[in-house]
């Protein structure tokens, strides 16, 4: 009897001591997960880099080449399509010059237009905690380059997972893979070519293109200009936990006759904008519809059309566009 009591009491001892070593294991997996993911900020702007790297989106797939350069100036960066139509993105440190040869077009920006890899990095990892698991997976190869794979999991139905994988010699975010609740990947971003010179000339961050016989506009003055925002008729309530309002502006955009409210919530990971228009009732839309990652919800509030849309699950944007409600004081406001 003795001997099955001690027999026993080892068994639980043991399995106790595997238990702590094991929770141990993985809260130790997820702080390096933790730095990992913080360093991929760091590394981009630290680091100059140019490479080639493929992007799936939206039902279609893209190649774009992209030049980085990191000086005591600043950053400027260079990406272009090497698919599709012929376009190219220009950065000076905060001023963001897109070229359009086949519209003979140059669009002149402040941060609006941007290098989908600076989208898919998150900007504030600490706060993604209470949301997300972070996992350390395991090692990798991406553009044959030595690469730690993280999973980034939601820890609720209101957002998707992410995979990334960092590169063990600069910490550049090498893949990005987002993933469905049935862990299926949605959208995808991967190098198939990455170099990190000592140097990079200033010519290689020149679009091909001068120029000087194309039409020039600037956002903020042409037709999708941001103007000033009023006083808003619209209130906040209720929303996903974690997901927080980080712009809101108006703006003129095609097709448009008045400015339209634009709201950006986001957890840190993942955003949803929210687009607030005066309509005429029947042109209303109501219900959901997606494309690829895309979820948009739409519904009528009196006289105005709202409009979610976000890389989310369709839960997420009808909530969100349902927690946009008109104010007490902003019925008269609004019409």
């Amino acid at each position: 009897m003795r001997n099955k009591l001690l027999s026993s009491c080892t068994r639980t001892t043991v399995l106790g001591w595997l238990l702590l070593v094991a929770s141990a294991a993985q809260a130790d997996d997820s702080a390096q997960a933790q730095r990992l993911l913080t360093g991929i900020s760091e590394a981009a702007r630290t680091t100059s880099y140019e490479g080639t790297f493929i992007y799936r989106h939206r039902g279609n797939l893209e190649a774009l080449r992209v030049v980085h350069k990191v000086s005591e100036e600043g950053v400027r960066e260079r990406l272009y399509a090497l698919t599709g139509p012929a376009r190219e993105i220009v950065r000076d440190n905060e001023k963001v010059s897109c070229y359009l040869p086949d519209d003979r077009e140059v669009v002149i920006d402040r941060l609006q237009l941007q290098n989908p890899l600076n989208g898919a990095v998150p900007k504030d990892v600490d706060g993604l905690l209470p949301h997300y698991r972070l996992d350390l997976i395991g090692d990798g190869r991406v553009a044959g380059r030595e690469a730690v794979q993280i999973g980034v999991w939601p820890r609720d139905e209101y957002r998707y997972g992410y995979r990334f994988w960092v590169d063990r010699a600069t910490g550049l975010l090498l893949r990005s893979d987002l993933m469905s609740g049935e862990g299926e990947p949605i959208e995808q971003l991967m190098f198939t070519e990455l170099l990190a010179p000592a140097e990079i000339s200033d010519a290689a961050l020149q679009p091909s293109v001068e120029g000087y016989d194309f039409s020039w506009r600037r956002l903020e003055e042409g037709p999708t200009a941001t103007v000033p925002t009023q006083p808003s008729a619209w209130a906040v309530e209720e929303l996903p936990a974690g997901f927080e309002l980080a712009v809101h502006e108006m703006r003129r955009l095609p097709g448009s006759d008045e400015p339209v409210e634009h709201l950006l919530f986001s957890d840190g990971l993942t955003n949803v904008s929210v687009y607030i228009e005066k309509i005429n009732p029947e042109e209303s839309f109501s219900g959901h519809s997606r494309v690829g990652a895309v979820s948009a919800y739409g519904k009528a509030v009196d006289t105005h059309q709202v409009t979610a849309v976000g890389e989310v699950p369709q839960i997420t944007v009808e909530t969100i566009a349902e927690a946009v409600r008109l104010s007490e004081n902003g019925s008269a406001q609004a019409n």
